[in-house]
């Protein structure tokens, strides 16, 4: 499906309908309204823009636009009831951690998007190692992955209590790794982890590849799986989903510079 531009750049005011606490870092926020009519069903791997404080009717300088936005994963969009549902991990101080920490009912916030998004490879086996950032998209893959495909999910997160369901459509249990519990830093343990995934795999040509996590662990990996065990560029998507001690870290790191 090839998505079109003037949507992609629409932008579209809509309102806190519901908000679940789904971990205690993690919030599911149901955004709604007449605005998300004509709002594009988002492809596996697809991106919004949430804007902060930023009201789609207005003239506002480009640069303090970009201040104001950041990415995130459209969870789940309902065209029947026009609901979007975003995740959110509450990291702490930062524009949308405290926005959605925040966040009440009522309120509105400017959507933009969706876009981007990736084709379902053709593979026996799909591997992710994701962190919490991720897991969002995760559960999308999973539910768009063909009948024939195996998933193999790695899942690092903070603590034992930050384990929750990727998806309710499809019965996958992770491996989950505890930063809290080795006192690591983030992308480390999936790091770590990642040779006794390649020790379970028999022929590397039936496995796809997907890795979304902080910026520098997923870049180790990358290289690791390109040149040292001989993985294709085609059987890999990586994604930089943020970087430590970087603030609104650009969405297209794909670790490949």
């Amino acid at each position: 499906m090839i998505l079109n531009p003037k949507h992609r750049r629409q932008m579209r005011q809509v309102t806190v309908q519901k908000i679940d606490q789904v971990t205690p870092r993690v919030r599911r926020i149901v955004l709604g309204g007449e605005p998300l009519v004509g709002f594009n069903t988002p492809r596996p791997g697809a991106h919004i823009k949430l804007l902060f404080g930023v009201d789609p009717n207005d003239p506002v300088d480009p640069k303090k636009m970009r201040s104001q936005m950041r990415t995130y994963t459209p969870r789940h969009f309902n065209s029947e009831t026009h609901e979007l549902t975003v995740e959110f991990v509450l990291h702490g101080s930062g524009l949308a951690s405290t926005w959605a920490a925040q966040a009440q009912v009522g309120e509105t916030i400017t959507v933009a998007g969706p876009g981007g998004g990736m084709d379902i490879p053709d593979a026996a086996v799909m591997v992710m190692l994701v962190d919490e950032s991720a897991m969002p998209a995760a559960g999308i893959l999973l539910e768009s992955l063909p009948a024939n495909c195996s998933p193999i999910v790695i899942c690092e997160v903070e603590d034992v209590h930050e384990q929750r369901s990727l998806s309710s459509k499809i019965g996958v249990q992770p491996t989950w790794l505890f930063r809290k519990e080795q006192s690591a830093e983030p992308g480390l343990l999936l790091e770590k982890y990642l040779p006794n995934v390649l020790v379970g795999i028999e022929d590397l040509d039936d496995v796809f590849w997907w890795i979304a996590c902080e910026a520098n662990a997923m870049r180790r990996m990358r290289s690791h799986l390109l040149n040292q065990q001989g993985v294709s560029k085609d059987r890999l998507v990586s994604r930089g989903y943020w970087k430590l001690d970087t603030s609104n870290h650009p969405d297209h790191d794909y670790g490949e510079s």
